[in-house]
């Protein structure tokens, strides 16, 4: 009786899914449809936060290693933790190579997530800005030049260069005829660059019909076969060899009106609407899962945060994370301009630049101004601080930011890992390329700033121009530099990688697939915006630019902790 009565149970149930269906047709609420990927975007972010709370206990644990060695706690704990990640997972593929690789392929979304999310921790830097003094305009001349003959000059000497111990170590230029060295099949099946290409297909459509037997034909894109018949429309994708897979027609006839609505609905004569409508039309397009929560987020923030009174102990916490949502959405947005739009204004610079009208008016309608609101954006309290309780209170957006890029620059040892040099002589072609650029940037830079009227504390922040940021603000504490502008020169420095590299390597006749070249040059002259830059482009360039960049700083705090080097460079910079 009680499987009699569940079996009936059962029927009835699939009877109301199907009449559901039906009903429906192809209109399911999109919020039904939307369900699975919500409940995988969560489990996403909360495996990224948990990789970057791991991360950041690592860079802790190294950070605490090298206070306690002599003459090393000046030396960047994320740089040291890159190179020591790297060396353990050396060590472990000689022990376990198939559980490394395997282990690096698990680890590998998050580590690509951190990488590729490298951008946008570098607008605290600009956005701190508005503090520095004013300067003067020929001082601001001149800066600007030195800004630009530098980068050009070591760009293109960096090129020089690789071709150049290519040719004595190979004795050519072209990476195809490197046969010898190349690595095992093994490791070309795991290693080697697979780039995915977007294909836009566009299906030409005469406007306006409203007639659907003018649709009975077929009209084929590349890969794709549409047939449009009686007003069903049927997908057909092309196999390999020329062959069809067709979908699996549909047999039931109340579908027909719904396709016959779906077809009328995407050939119908578009309506011209106001610039707000299409705004809000392209907002809903590009918006995505994070996009949605992060603007919910800074929604509640802001109801919240525009009440309270300046006083109140909750102002900090709702600060922080209107501060972070605020960042976030900006870049995000500014990421999703047109090309050409983004070549002018590179998302870093818009970005900061709305982030600084964003404090400004928060922190006007609290009575303050925005050199206030800057301070609070990034107020020096760091992971490391707060876990040994040197200095416990609440951190500013960015010094969020600050901190995940701590995670970014060590996870950079698994994206060496996985396109490390193939032999001993490419190790020698980073080594012998990186060392002359860093001599280049280091001691002839100032020299040239010294030359054409620059002061001399202009003339040493040019020392540190082609390192990361944590690196560069070591060096310039070393030599005493103003970190302000230290920090400003490496952010506009990295930025000129993704804005003119491309165009220079064109000019140079550099190949696509001569990734020495390319990974070494972009890693030695705009450090780790270039090598984020690279890792959706040339993930095997990448790989080389981590390696080039992270030498080329430790080159740089080397020489400037000796102190007969450092007092060099101050000399050469007019001291």
């Amino acid at each position: 009786m009680l499987k009699k009565n569940l079996g009936e149970f059962n029927r009835r149930a699939d009877h109301i899914s199907d009449a559901t269906n039906k009903f429906f047709g192809q209109q399911v609420p999109d919020y039904i449809k939307t369900l699975p990927s919500i409940k995988k975007d969560s489990i996403r972010w909360a495996a990224n936060i948990l990789y970057f709370g791991v991360g950041l206990m690592f860079y802790w644990a190294v950070s605490a290693v090298l206070r306690r060695m002599p003459n090393m706690e000046q030396f960047p704990a994320n740089v040291a933790g890159m190179i020591v990640l790297y060396f353990l997972l050396m060590c472990a593929r000689t022990v376990l190579p198939k559980q490394t690789d395997n282990l690096v392929k698990f680890i590998d979304p998050y580590s690509s997530f951190a990488l590729r999310s490298m951008n946008v921790m570098f607008v605290p830097p600009v956005v701190l800005i508005v503090n520095n003094p004013p300067t003067a305009g020929p001082e601001v001349g001149r800066m600007i030049c030195v800004f630009l003959v530098g980068y050009f000059v070591g760009f293109t000497t960096c090129t020089l260069i690789v071709r150049f111990w290519k040719m004595v170590l190979y004795g050519t230029c072209n990476r195809h005829k490197q046969a010898p060295h190349l690595p095992t099949s093994e490791k070309v099946k795991m290693h080697k660059n697979k780039t995915l290409e977007e294909e836009e297909v566009h299906i030409a459509i005469p406007p306006g019909p409203t007639d659907l037997s003018k649709f009975n034909s077929t009209v084929s894109a590349p890969g794709v076969v549409h047939q449009v018949s009686n007003g069903a429309i049927s997908c057909a994708s092309t196999l390999p060899g020329g062959s069809i897979a067709s979908a699996p027609e549909h047999e039931e006839p109340d579908h027909s009106t719904d396709n016959n609505r779906v077809v009328y609905e995407r050939y119908k004569p578009r309506q011209k609407h106001g610039p707000l409508h299409v705004f809000a039309l392209w907002c809903m397009d590009q918006s995505t899962f994070d996009d949605l929560t992060m603007f919910i987020i800074f929604c509640i923030c802001a109801f919240v945060f525009l009440p309270l009174p300046a006083d109140s102990p909750a102002l900090p916490f709702f600060r922080l994370f209107l501060y972070l949502t605020m960042t976030l959405l900006l870049y995000s947005a500014s990421c999703r301009l047109p090309a050409k739009v983004r070549l002018v204004v590179h998302p870093i610079i818009l970005t900061a630049a709305c982030v600084m009208a964003g404090i400004a008016y928060f922190e006007q309608v609290k009575g303050s101004n925005i050199h206030h609101g800057a301070d609070l954006y990034k107020n020096g309290v760091s992971f490391v601080s707060l876990v040994e309780k040197t200095n416990v209170a609440w951190p500013g957006a960015g010094d969020i930011l600050s901190a995940t890029m701590d995670v970014s620059i060590i996870s950079m040892a698994f994206n060496v890992y996985k396109c490390r040099p193939d032999s001993f002589r490419e190790w020698m072609i980073v080594c012998f390329s990186v060392a002359p650029m860093a001599f280049l940037v280091m001691f002839v830079t100032p020299l040239f700033a010294h030359g054409i009227g620059c002061t001399p504390a202009d003339s040493i922040v040019w020392s540190s121009r082609s390192v990361t940021t944590a690196i560069g603000m070591v060096i310039g504490n070393i030599l005493g530099a103003n970190q302000s502008v230290v920090t400003c020169i490496i952010v506009f420095t990295g930025i000129m990688g993704p804005l003119v590299g491309p165009t220079l390597l064109k000019l140079a006749r550099v190949k696509d697939d001569d990734f020495m070249t390319i990974g070494i040059t972009m890693g030695s002259n705009s450090h780790g915006v270039g090598t984020a830059y690279l890792i959706s482009k040339n993930p095997k360039a990448s790989g080389l630019a981590s390696i080039a960049f992270a030498l080329f700083g430790t080159i740089g705090v080397i020489v400037a902790s000796i102190p007969a080097l450092s007092q060099t460079v101050k000399h050469l910079g007019g001291y």
